[in-house]
């Protein structure tokens, strides 16, 4: 799966080390702890990423199994996605 970030979609970087997604077309919002934010900009730094990816670079980044990060990252993309922040293919 391909997850590709939504060019309707802006970051903020809060001081706290969380962000906000703003969709500008549907003004949905989305607060994201620091481990989102990571996920985010992993996300944004290459435009497009696999789910594979993503998960990968979850688990060097973090102390979390492969299987956790999956169900993490998994639960992380189809929120975004039902968000209309990025989009799947």
């Amino acid at each position: 799966m391909i997850i590709e970030k939504a060019p309707q979609t802006v970051f903020t970087l809060l001081d706290d080390g969380t962000g906000v997604l703003l969709n500008l077309e549907t003004r949905f919002y989305y607060s994201l702890n620091k481990t989102g934010v990571a996920l985010w900009q992993e996300l944004e730094s290459r435009r497009t990423l696999t789910l594979e990816a993503l998960i990968q670079a979850t688990t060097s980044r973090f102390d979390v199994s492969y299987e956790s990060a999956s169900q993490e990252v998994n639960e992380f993309v189809s929120r975004l996605n039902e968000f209309k922040m990025v989009s799947l293919s």
